[in-house]
């Protein structure tokens, strides 16, 4: 993947040429048309997602939970607990995502560990409204 498409995402902010060039070496580059799956609810995690163009929707229990675009991620709270996904994520543009597996998500978060405290404050937010929206049912 090109160094210069994480070099603009806030996850890899701060980090040296060398140090992105080790990130992009781990992920591949993804294009998904509008409609089209990425991640179903309920299914193993093995795959984590950074946005890079385009939007993608995340469905919880088929409630419209976010739509997040550049800038995002996804996927990391079934990578980090070891569970199965908490949502279904489908494209809502065509987009362009930089996707990498289970044991390069593990390796660059042990790697760079500020990559892993701005995983970890995203999941925080994310497990807050997850118990939100459960407490609302």
């Amino acid at each position: 993947m090109d160094v210069e498409a994480l070099r603009s995402h806030p996850l890899f902010e701060g980090l040296s040429d060398d140090d992105l060039q080790r990130c992009a070496g781990w992920f591949t580059e993804e294009v998904v048309p509008a409609g089209g799956g990425l991640a179903s609810q309920d299914e193993f995690a093995y795959k984590f997602y950074v946005v890079l163009d385009g939007e993608v929707d995340v469905h919880r229990d088929f409630d419209f939970v976010a739509r997040i675009g550049p800038g995002d991620f996804f996927g990391e709270m079934g990578l980090l607990a070891g569970e199965r996904r908490n949502a279904r994520v489908i494209g809502h543009s065509r987009c362009t995502l930089g996707c990498m597996m289970t044991w390069d998500f593990k390796t660059m978060v042990e790697a760079f560990p500020i990559i892993g405290e701005r995983i970890d404050g995203v999941v925080a937010e994310r497990r807050a409204g997850i118990d939100e929206q459960d407490q609302q049912k």
